[in-house]
């Protein structure tokens, strides 16, 4: 049997969404790819005991099967989002998006089609690892990969320091070419329209992210229209920094950042 942490969820019911209600203030949770809801749970339980009203829900073709996971698209993702937002706002008086990895993405449009009051992005990829020309490779594989059908090993170390946080990890362990499709045409859209953002912005990078490329942190920050914004560095963390070392760190910031919107 696999490990907890890569564990294929092949015919596992939907994971659910969660939502604490707490106080006027609201922050909507985003995973990443191939994640779930879980991933975001031990930062969702820190905003709402300082008082955070959270909610996160699990994207299409995520926590369910890979044959779901394969038919997931950039207008899907990014509607569902929209939606929870929506909701959220009747809920709550300000609402701040956070996005983890392709979550990032995900929250960076929703900033330019609504009125957000503050946009996080952790270990967000705007470019795969090697950049432009990377990116051109992997689509051809991909493409290739997705017409007989395809999966993509798990890539990146998903290893962590604190071993009561694996069962976090409840994703997939492999990717349908499909997907990666998927994941490599939203990189794309959203690079042109990060000019549109003018929500206050914190970019959180991991020093140690054996994922995502670290430029894609720095491309994001200065690509902006947004007055206020901020850039830190998590040291110890790897790409699952929702749940590594610096957690705590990284805690603490979303707090500050959305209590600041208030």
């Amino acid at each position: 049997m696999p490990p907890p942490e890569t564990m294929l969820m092949e015919n596992a019911p939907p994971a659910p969404a969660f939502s604490f209600k707490r106080g006027t203030v609201g922050c909507l949770l985003v995973h990443g790819f191939g994640d779930t809801a879980a991933l975001m749970e031990p930062m969702a339980v820190y905003l709402r005991e300082q008082g955070i009203t959270t909610t996160s829900v699990t994207l299409p073709g995520h926590g369910t099967s890979l044959h779901d996971f394969a038919l997931i698209s950039s207008q899907k993702l990014i509607g569902t989002v929209e939606r929870e937002f929506a909701e959220m706002k009747e809920a709550c008086g300000s609402v701040v998006v956070v996005g983890f990895s392709m979550g990032g993405l995900l929250a960076i449009h929703l900033a330019t089609l609504r009125d957000v009051e503050g946009l996080v992005t952790i270990c967000t990829p705007v470019f795969p690892r090697g950049g432009v020309l990377s990116e051109h490779v992997l689509q051809r594989a991909a493409r290739f990969g997705a017409l007989v059908g395809a999966n993509i090993p798990k890539f990146g170390i998903t290893s962590l320091s604190d071993k009561t946080l694996r069962s976090y990890l409840n994703g997939y362990n492999k990717y349908p070419s499909r997907s990666i499709l998927c994941l490599l045409d939203l990189m794309k859209l959203t690079r042109p329209i990060l000019k549109r953002v003018t929500a206050p912005l914190l970019v959180v990078h991991s020093q140690r992210d054996d994922v995502i490329w670290r430029e894609s942190g720095n491309y994001i920050f200065r690509s902006v229209a947004s007055a206020e914004k901020r850039y830190i560095v998590l040291e110890n963390s790897r790409h699952k920094a929702p749940l590594d070392r610096d957690r705590c760190v990284l805690f603490e910031e979303v707090t500050n950042f959305c209590l600041s919107r208030a």
